[in-house]
C-alpha cells in the first residue's frame, strides 16, 4: 500500500515537473501544447480489485478494476472505473521487471477493446500485449473509452457492438468532456497516466523501465501520452499518428471527426509538436505503404507521415538522438503483421532490457 506521503507525490509530481520544465529549461510552446489538452483533474487514490486470475504457461493474467474518476453528479456519470487485464511472467521474488502499457485500437469492433491485445478475442496481428508478456514483460492492457466493458449499456461486458450506438456514447462522452474544458485527447491521457500508476504500485514493476506501445488510433494517442507523461521510456506507434490540421483540410475529402481537434492548437504549431518534444526519448513508428483505400491517397498517407518524420527528427538531431527516432515503412495496410511486430519488440527490448 502506498503512503499518504507517497500518494500526494503521485498526484502532485506530473505538475511540479511542468512547472520547473516550463519555468527553467523549454520555451512556452511545450506549455502551451500541454494546455491545448485541457484540464487535467487529480488522480483518485488506486483502489485496485482482482477479478480473474488465469494461469498462464508463462506467467499470470489478471483482470483487474480500479477508479479512475469519481462520480459526475452535472451528466449524471456514475464513478468511472477501467477494468484492464494485467500479465505478470513468473520471477524471482526481488527481480524487478520491464513494464508495456498496451493501448488498443478502434474500429468498428467496440466489443473487443482489451481483449484484443491480450489475445482473448480479434486480429492475432493485434496480439501484441500477449506476446510481450511471453518476451518477460509485465503488460497492462486498458479498455479505453468507451469501449468493451467501459460502454455505458447494459451489461457491457457481453454486448456485441453497435457502431451507431457506440458512436453516440463516444461523442457523448466527448461532449461533456469538452463542457467542462477537457479534450478526447486529454482524458486519453489522464486514463493512460492512471495505468501507469497502477503498474508502479507492484513491487517487481522496474519503474525506469516503463514503454508503451498502441495500433492505430492508439498509436496516435500514445504520442500525446508521452508528450505529457515522462515515465514512459519508449514508445512504438502503429500505423498511428497523424496530422490534426491535415485532417480537416478541405482537401482531404474523409470523415474529421471533430472529437479530435484540439482547442488554439493551429496557433500553437501542429500535431507534430508533440511528437517532437518527445525528444530525445526511443520512439518508433510504422506505415504501411497501402494502408488507404487507393493508390493516391496511400501515397499522400506516406508522404505526411514522411513531412512528420523530418519535422521531428530535426529535434532528435539538436539533442544528439537521431538513432532514437525511427520509422519502419512496410509493403502493406493499415495492419501490424508479424515481421513488423518483431522489429518493434526488438525496439523495445533495445531501450528497456538493457
Amino acid at each position: 500500500m502506498l503512503s499518504q506521503f507517497q500518494r500526494m507525490c503521485r498526484f502532485f509530481f506530473p505538475i511540479l515537473s511542468f512547472i520547473l520544465l516550463f519555468g527553467c529549461s523549454r520555451d512556452n510552446k511545450e506549455q502551451k501544447l500541454f494546455l491545448a489538452l485541457g484540464d487535467f483533474p487529480p488522480r483518485p487514490a488506486l483502489d485496485i480489485d482482482t477479478l480473474e486470475t488465469v494461469k498462464l504457461p508463462k506467467g499470470f493474467r489478471y483482470k483487474i478494476e480500479f477508479t479512475v474518476e469519481k462520480e459526475d453528479t452535472l451528466f449524471d456519470r456514475p464513478v468511472d472505473k477501467v477494468r484492464a487485464y494485467l500479465f505478470v511472467p513468473e520471477h524471482d521474488k526481488n527481480e524487478k521487471l520491464p513494464a508495456i502499457v498496451a493501448i488498443h485500437q478502434d474500429g468498428p469492433n467496440t466489443h473487443l477493446g482489451k481483449a484484443e491485445p491480450a489475445g482473448i478475442d480479434g486480429d492475432p496481428d493485434q496480439f501484441y500485449g500477449v506476446e510481450l508478456f511471453e518476451r518477460g514483460y509485465v503488460v497492462i492492457v486498458p479498455d479505453r473509452f468507451p469501449h468493451a466493458e467501459r460502454r455505458r449499456i447494459p451489461k457491457p461486458e457481453t454486448a456485441g457492438s453497435d457502431m451507431m450506438r457506440d458512436l453516440n456514447l463516444w461523442l457523448r462522452w466527448s461532449g461533456q468532456l469538452i463542457l467542462k474544458g477537457r479534450t478526447y485527447f486529454g482524458k486519453e491521457v489522464y486514463d493512460l497516466m492512471c495505468d501507469v500508476d497502477v503498474l508502479e504500485t507492484y513491487d517487481f514493476v522496474d519503474h525506469t523501465k516503463i514503454g508503451a506501445i498502441g495500433h492505430s488510433a492508439g498509436g496516435n494517442v500514445l504520442v500525446y501520452f508521452m508528450f505529457v507523461d515522462k515515465r514512459i521510456q519508449v514508445g512504438v506507434s502503429s500505423c498511428g499518428f497523424f496530422d490534426l490540421i491535415g485532417k480537416f483540410n478541405d482537401n482531404d475529402v474523409s470523415f474529421a471527426n471533430s472529437v479530435f481537434a484540439l482547442p488554439g492548437l493551429a496557433k500553437i504549431g501542429k500535431s507534430a509538436d508533440y511528437l517532437a518534444l518527445i525528444a530525445p526519448r526511443p520512439f518508433l513508428m510504422t506505415r504501411g505503404l497501402n494502408e488507404m483505400s487507393n493508390e493516391e491517397d496511400s501515397k499522400k498517407h506516406v508522404q505526411e507521415t514522411k513531412a512528420i518524420e523530418n519535422y521531428v527528427r530535426a529535434y532528435y538531431k539538436k539533442l544528439n538522438s537521431s538513432d532514437n527516432l525511427k520509422t519502419i515503412y512496410f509493403d502493406g495496410g493499415h495492419t501490424f503483421p508479424s515481421e513488423i511486430r518483431e522489429k518493434a519488440y526488438n525496439w523495445l527490448d533495445k531501450y528497456l532490457k538493457r
